[in-house]
């Protein structure tokens, strides 16, 4: 099926990310592979005692350990329960959090506060993921049923004023959506007696940066089913991905045509490309689900060309003073996120030639 027919089948729009986090479904943890690889690591931290030295590796992603953002002066241990996912780095990170030092333990507690866009250099312009986990399976005494709390997650730009680690000036900040609530034991085991199967919950959030001078805050917010259950802000880790569009060149040409970007292949824009240095032939661009690396030592081509798109689509090129452009709109679907597309320019003169090739990843 040509990308064309793909994308003319999206199902649905959704509004364009802002610089406050927009969150998506809150999701039970399972296994290693919860944590999410796509794009390029930004930041990855671990919440817990600071005097711990633990910075576990989980499906390939490196957790910074002992994080103590500032006021969160409290850390649990042993979160699990004696439980495993299977994976010893993932069970490490999920063992310990780290809470608020509020002086007035609530419920619902009030925004716990983590700047962000401190830790790592975030670009304007750039897309980011966020994901967030709790866990805590803990027992606990009386009516402080320790694995019966959840956490709401939400963000907030501006300056935050803190105490204890709460955020105490929120009515004055832009403040974003709020997530589902993560249930820090989605299913009462092991405290109820019985098999645990699920050990927790994360949530993933995208953002865009829209200022470098704008501070970012991550937001948490502690409730308990019980209304005399006090307690505090908890998280466990966090990581942020960069998850912008890229493209980028490949290989060499076998003929005078030169392949470049216009602009990348964003979901909800125009994704656009150039072809400069054509010759007098007719010229079309070449668009594959699948990158090739074949040579073709056919006689009708320049000698030394090399096919690197898959020929799922050939689009004519109209051209004047030697430059096309060839543009494709972009649907506003999430779907279509992490999605490849090969490229390549062919110029029918009184030989076949091939520009160099390139890739663009949607997202």
């Amino acid at each position: 099926m040509s990308f064309r027919l793909l994308v003319a089948a999206a199902l649905c729009a959704v509004p364009a990310a802002a610089q406050t986090i927009s969150w998506g479904p809150v999701l039970p943890v399972l296994a290693a592979s919860d944590v999410r690889t796509n794009g390029s690591l930004v930041v990855a931290r671990n919440l817990h005692s600071a005097t711990a030295t633990q910075s576990p590796t989980v499906n390939g992603v490196p957790f910074v350990g002992a994080f103590a953002p500032s006021g969160w002066t409290n850390a649990s241990t042993l979160a699990l329960n004696n439980s495993t996912t299977g994976d010893a780095g993932y069970d490490l990170l999920l063992n310990s959090a780290r809470a608020t030092s509020a002086a007035s333990p609530g419920n619902p507690t009030g925004w716990g506060a983590i700047r962000i866009d401190n830790l790592a250099p975030l670009a304007v312009g750039r897309n980011y993921e966020i994901q967030c986990w709790f866990t805590d399976q803990r027992l606990g005494t009386g009516t402080a049923a320790l694995y019966d709390r959840a956490m709401t997650l939400s963000s907030a730009v501006g300056a935050v004023t803190l105490a204890g680690g709460e955020a105490t000036n929120l009515g004055t900040l832009v403040q974003g959506p709020l997530s589902a609530p993560l249930d820090g034991d989605p299913d009462d085991q092991p405290a109820l007696g019985g098999a645990d199967v699920l050990f927790g919950s994360h949530c993933t959030g995208t953002f865009t940066r829209t200022s470098a001078n704008d501070q970012l805050w991550l937001l948490v917010r502690g409730s308990h089913p019980l209304a005399a259950n006090l307690l505090r802000s908890h998280l466990t880790a966090f990581q942020i991905r960069d998850v912008s569009p890229t493209w980028s060149s490949i290989g060499q040409g076998c003929g005078t045509a030169t392949l470049a970007l216009g602009s990348l292949p964003a979901i909800g824009g125009t994704y656009a490309l150039n072809v400069t240095n054509l010759g007098p032939g007719l010229p079309f661009l070449l668009t594959g689900l699948t990158g090739l690396n074949a040579p073709l030592p056919l006689p009708e081509f320049v000698a030394g060309c090399t096919l690197y798109a898959s020929p799922d689509l050939l689009d004519f090129l109209p051209s004047a003073a030697g430059a096309a452009t060839w543009s494709l709109s972009i649907p506003n679907n999430p779907a279509l996120a992490g999605l490849q597309l090969f490229h390549q320019a062919l110029e029918f003169g009184t030989l076949l030639s091939l520009s160099n090739g390139g890739v663009g990843t949607i997202r």
